[in-house]
């Protein structure tokens, strides 16, 4: 059997679709899902930005 390497953004969006699923189906108070989805929302675009932030390199002068 091969020994594959997941992808580590594809593990934080798994995580975060997860987390999703259960606020949607177990909050009914709708502040609550608003911060929700805001606080997932920043997971997201950190994980994103963490992702483009190690693929860039230094520039030497």
């Amino acid at each position: 059997m091969k020994n594959k390497k997941v992808n580590p953004l594809v593990s934080k969006f798994t995580i975060a679709f997860l987390l999703l699923a259960a606020l949607w189906m177990f909050v009914t108070d709708k502040e609550m899902l608003i911060l929700g989805n805001s606080l997932i929302l920043v997971y997201i675009v950190t994980a994103l930005a963490s992702r483009m932030l190690k693929k860039q390199k230094p520039k030497k002068k």
